[in-house]
């Protein structure tokens, strides 16, 4: 497999502090962040991360956030449940945020539940930032947080906030790890060392020699 690339150093270097991030983002500095970012479409499942984190809420620090970036046709859908579930101070919605990898620093988790997902560019972003990663186990996701990061049964609310809970009381991710695995498997440097190792490509270069 070659895998989508990220110019680690790159990403890294336009990315801002956790505090001017928060400010950015008009976030409290003392409060506990989950951030999400994706279209509010049914493929992402944004649903079970509100519910989710509902079950958690009671657990989580009293000024604990869920931060979701992005537009789409499930807006007033998810803006509905937030309602029903009295958590109007708790969830923002941030509609579209240009440039949004900039300011990952400002979440202390980063939760992806998509059922549909091709790869997750926004999980490298979050690798860079090195923020604990919690994503659905499906899709191309779950191989970028297999070993690094939490997985849960696409659509289990129940399994997301005892991960949500878990990442909290600090019994789970490690940031080196995770941050290994993105260099090693996930830099433009380690992506360009796989495809030279691709089997087609070496015979390409064994007929040239």
């Amino acid at each position: 497999t070659l895998y989508n690339r990220i110019d680690v150093a790159a990403t890294q270097n336009v990315m801002v502090n956790k505090l001017e991030a928060r400010q950015t983002l008009n976030l409290p500095q003392d409060a506990w962040i989950i951030g999400n970012v994706g279209r509010l479409h049914h493929d992402k499942d944004q649903a079970t991360l509100i519910e989710g984190f509902a079950k958690a809420l009671p657990q989580l620090p009293a000024n604990s956030k869920l931060f979701i970036a992005g537009k789409g046709p499930l807006e007033d859908a998810l803006k509905q449940q937030v309602a029903r579930l009295k958590l109007q101070s708790s969830v923002i919605f941030a509609g579209n945020v240009p440039d949004v990898k900039r300011y990952f620093k400002a979440f202390d988790v980063f939760a992806l539940t998509s059922d549909r997902e091709p790869f997750g560019m926004v999980l490298l972003e979050a690798m860079a930032a090195e923020v604990p990663i919690i994503c659905s186990d499906c899709g191309g996701g779950a191989e970028i947080v297999r070993d690094v990061g939490e997985l849960f049964t696409f659509g289990d609310a129940e399994a997301l906030a005892s991960n949500l809970v878990n990442i909290h009381n600090n019994q789970l991710i490690s940031a080196t790890n995770m941050y290994k695995k993105l260099v090693e498997s996930f830099s433009d440097k380690a992506v360009q060392k796989q495809f030279w190792n691709l089997p087609f490509v070496k015979e390409i270069q064994a007929c040239k020699n």
